[in-house]
């Protein structure tokens, strides 16, 4: 919802002539971003999520099941069969594929083909079938690590966490009846063979109480004011907020063309593209013009006025008109974990200690031009952020045709008017509840029932740690008003830029200053994975010849199962 550069400029597709090396660390990196910050091992599977992704290629080639109950690993004082190993393959395989599912092609994996015949790390002679295995090794280490110290505390499963067990097992009943199954087949066919549904129980238990404990340690970590100024003092980049201009010069070359403005396609139909030469050609005029402008501005005695009257003659076409607003380059209050999370180029050059109002410069961007930045100011951000919940009516732009300065899709008055006689309607609605029902958990359910943000319409529209200038002019401006209370609710236009209608926003609370809320977050997640870890590591882990058995046979690639060693380090912390 804020208009952020990240949208203001349109990255480009992946570069061409990638090694096989390159397109995988890309994958990871593309695919990290999607990653959810949680205190959570893979091993949970949610049954819905599991259907259709786990049916493996081959079936009938796994293991003779006269070994599903021999020992696999023995991990502390626990032994584990390989039944309960086979769980934690397919958990270790169906995050795989839930994670990279867009770059399976990039990275070289076909779901379709026998894991064992496929390379992982051809190099180091390992399989998809040795990684999914060493991943669910790691993966049962760090749970049965968790589950060990929680019976040693006494800590038992929540009533929640029975609930979640409760609901995972309705829903693998609601999927059995779709598909004319039972449970025992359904888990032996999307977990293999061995996979009772004791064997299921029996983990997915050890899986949500170590979920459980691990929050419930996090959860009992705080930090004192001293504490998280001591952090400030360390890491005022992240921490601070930042006030820039910016527009951005293409240095992209256009790909060839015929008479008519169509793509130029060779005898094999694919589109031709342009030519090295044509590509660094057009990085250099992106260059020459940002440096350009850049001495045109460093030139006039006002910076920022020259800075307004150079960027619409530089920008592309398509967006001059949109930089002829002043505001329009303007960037306030951006949050320097936000510059750096959202991989600016433009960050480490706003965050120079040296910086000064006024300062400009050009920045390349990852070969697809140039940045045009000028500096207008550093601080860090005292004021409180405030917890809200909001429910979205989108106006319908189905059929526009008109779109707004950022490329977005712009809906007609109709479809407006539409929108807003709906968020009335369920507004009236709320004002005429009596006062006892008018409370958070009440307009939570309401947004889960209506809201059309994807973001917040399945956790009661709730956004937390909201800081000014983070949404859009008209919400920020409620959410902000001196005057908010507790309980408010309130319905204001959303005039774009991606979306258009309307909100009805309850206001929460007030919460602690943004940069205190990161600073905790920071410190609370580098102690939760320094104990994670430690905890992990004392875990002895010893694997017997039946982890062999474990994953589907390994027919094409490797001849042979190659035995599992122990890992030599603990299963990656998701909260890292």
């Amino acid at each position: 919802m804020s208009a952020s550069d990240k949208k203001k400029q349109r990255k480009s597709a992946m570069a061409e002539g990638l090694t096989q090396k390159q397109k995988k660390e890309q994958a990871d990196a593309a695919a990290a971003k999607q990653k959810k910050a949680v205190y959570t091992v893979v091993g949970v599977i949610c049954a819905v999520a599991a259907i259709g992704l786990l049916v493996w290629n081959g079936m009938n080639s796994w293991q003779s099941r006269r070994h599903l109950n021999d020992t696999a690993a023995t991990i502390g004082s626990e032994s584990y069969t390989v039944a309960d190993l086979q769980y934690y393959y397919a958990g270790a395989r169906n995050n795989f594929y839930q994670q990279y599912y867009q770059y399976l092609s990039v990275i070289g994996f076909d779901p379709n083909v026998s894991d064992g015949a496929q390379w992982y790390n051809e190099a180091e002679n390992q399989t998809y079938a040795d990684y999914f295995r060493e991943s669910a090794l790691n993966n049962l280490q760090q749970i049965a690590a968790l589950c060990s110290a929680a019976k040693a505390e006494g800590y038992t499963l929540s009533e929640e966490g029975q609930k979640d067990i409760d609901n995972e097992l309705a829903s693998l009943d609601v999927i059995c009846a779709q598909y004319g199954t039972t449970r025992s087949s359904f888990l032996s066919q999307n977990y293999g063979n061995g996979v009772t549904e004791k064997v299921y129980l029996r983990n997915l238990t050890d899986s949500i109480l170590a979920t459980e404990y691990a929050q419930s340690h996090a959860d009992a970590i705080s930090y004192d004011d001293a504490a998280l100024k001591e952090y400030y003092d360390a890491h005022p980049d992240a921490l601070d907020s930042y006030d820039y201009r910016s527009f951005f010069i293409s240095g992209a070359a256009a790909n060839p063309t015929d008479a008519d403005g169509n793509p130029v396609t060779d005898e094999n139909g694919n589109t031709v593209t342009a030519t090295d030469e044509e590509k660094a050609a057009a990085m250099a005029e992106a260059k020459e013009n940002a440096d350009k402008a850049v001495a045109e501005i460093l030139a006039a005695k006002d910076h920022e006025a020259a800075f307004i009257e150079a960027a619409p003659k530089y920008v592309a076409e398509s967006v001059k008109n949109a930089y002829a607003n002043e505001s329009y380059s303007l960037n306030t209050g951006v949050v320097g974990s936000v510059l750096t999370s959202n991989s600016s180029v433009i960050a480490s050059w706003l965050m120079d200690s040296s910086r000064k109002a006024g300062d400009v410069a050009s920045i390349e961007a990852s070969g697809n031009g140039y940045y045009v930045v000028l500096f207008k100011n550093r601080y860090l951000v005292t004021d409180p952020t405030v917890d809200i919940r909001h429910i979205l009516f989108q106006a319908d732009t189905t059929g526009s045709t008109e779109t707004n300065e950022e490329g977005y899709p712009v809906p007609s008055q109709e479809a407006m008017d539409a929108a807003k006689a709906e968020a009335e309607a369920l507004f009236n609605e709320w004002n005429a509840k009596p006062e006892a029902e008018k409370t958070a958990e009440n307009f939570g359910a309401l947004a889960e029932e209506h809201s059309d943000d994807g973001g917040s319409n399945t956790n009661g529209g709730l956004y937390t740690y909201v800081y000014k200038g983070q949404m859009v002019p008209t919400f920020n401006d409620w959410c902000f008003d001196s005057a908010r209370q507790t309980g408010d609710v309130g319905l204001v236009e959303n005039a774009g830029p991606r979306y258009y209608g309307y909100h009805i926003i309850y206001f929460q609370n007030l919460n602690d200053p943004y940069w205190e809320h990161v600073a905790y977050q920071a410190k609370q997640s580098t102690e939760q994975n320094e104990w994670l870890t430690a905890l992990t590591e004392a875990a002895e882990v010893v694997t017997a010849d039946s982890m062999n058995y474990v994953g589907p046979v390994n027919t094409a690639v490797a001849s042979t199962p190659v035995p599992s060693e122990p890992a030599e380090s603990p299963a990656e912390s998701p909260a890292a």
